[in-house]
């Protein structure tokens, strides 16, 4: 029987692998949780979100250690980030050691890390570079991978968006606009309160009710505003129209039928949303914001049915069938299962060791 690992880098990654793991026959797959060690830079924890994640759905999971791959010995490990934290690891590890490696491309991607160009400090990070194996979102991603074995598989976690999608004629009791404020990981976090501010400004503008959904890892100071505890789904299902910079969130919106405005008075240049193929308006000033909002209050459908296009190019299997497109990818790989090698990880095991001796020192 195969063995494959899923190795999440953050707990909505395992709700995808779990999709996924659902589709496939005769494998033993097991889900690797490391988010017990760190959890997005903020506050420590001890438990692990994805092995409840895991338990709920009756899937095995263990936790990460620099030998697992030893003892596990699988003939394919799959990750969707190979760039950072001990996914980076497992997957350096796993090439010596003969092991498949599959990277999942989730969401919208900056590959070219292009806030560098802007001064920001920062290395590189060459997104995907390090699997053999890429599974693209999209046909747009190809572009990036040229010289890389890549599949078209779309993401998991969006089959369910499309059951959902009907809204373009949905009348709202009441007008409310979603806005997204993600400035994790500090990428852009330095003018993150002026765009807040500016946002809210164009809203206020309109006399129009808003809520703010804050990612996890955004540090952005929101007292004073009106923030949304449930989740940035919920919020889109309750939204009118949805206000966000750069974010996997636009491409959500659009698949759940809400229709967006891509804010961007910063000059971020990831290419993604920069060709919007007439999807939703991309104002860069707050009298720009405050036209974009009236004109696709006034226009939703119109939005909504030229954004048809754009989610085409982003996402394959829009539709649903992305888990078991997925499953059958991984399966059609497993065939060229190459004889592992003898390794042992010592680089990867001093690293681990030195991180929990740093975790247990108070600061």
């Amino acid at each position: 029987m195969k063995k494959i690992l899923f190795f999440p880098h953050v707990p909505y990654h395992a709700i995808t692998f779990v999709a996924v793991i659902k589709e496939l026959i005769d494998v033993k797959a097991t889900l690797v949780y490391a988010d017990h060690l760190k959890n997005y830079g903020l506050d420590k924890i001890k438990g692990s979100n994805i092995k409840e994640i895991a338990s709920a759905s009756n899937i095995r999971a263990i936790p990460y250690t620099p030998k697992l791959l030893l003892s596990e010995s699988p003939s394919i490990l799959v990750v969707m980030n190979d760039w950072g934290g001990w996914p980076k690891r497992a997957v350096e590890d796993a090439k010596m050691m003969g092991i498949i490696t599959v990277g999942h491309i989730e969401g919208a991607q900056d590959y070219l890390d292009t806030h560098l160009k802007m001064g920001y400090v920062g290395k590189r990070r060459y997104p995907y570079q390090k699997v053999e194996y890429i599974f693209l979102l999209g046909k747009y991603d190809k572009q990036f991978f040229s010289s890389k074995q890549t599949k078209l598989i779309g993401s998991p976690r969006f089959d369910s968006f499309d059951v959902k999608s009907n809204r373009i004629q949905k009348k709202f009791s009441n007008t409310l606009i979603g806005i997204n404020c993600n400035f994790s990981y500090g990428v852009f976090s330095d003018i993150s309160e002026k765009w807040i501010s500016d946002v809210i400004i164009a809203v206020r503008y309109h006399e129009i009710n808003y809520q703010i959904s804050q990612h996890i890892g955004d540090k952005t100071n929101l007292s004073g505003y009106n923030t949304y505890q449930g989740s940035i789904h919920a919020l889109i299902e309750k939204s009118t129209i949805l206000i966000s910079r750069f974010s996997t969130v636009i491409i959500e919106a659009l698949m759940l039928g809400c229709p967006v405005v891509y804010y961007n008075p910063h000059n971020e240049s990831q290419p993604t949303y920069l060709d919007s193929m007439g999807a939703f308006p991309k104002p860069t000033n707050i009298q720009e914001l405050k036209d974009a909002i009236n004109d696709v209050l006034l226009h939703r459908r119109e939005w909504l049915a030229r954004s048809e296009k754009f989610l085409d190019y982003h996402v394959a299997y829009r539709k649903g069938g992305s888990a078991i497109s997925f499953a059958n990818a991984l399966n059609e790989i497993s065939v060229y299962k190459k004889k592992q090698a003898k390794f042992y990880p010592f680089r990867s095991t001093l690293v681990y060791f030195y991180e929990n001796i740093k975790r247990k020192l108070p600061f």
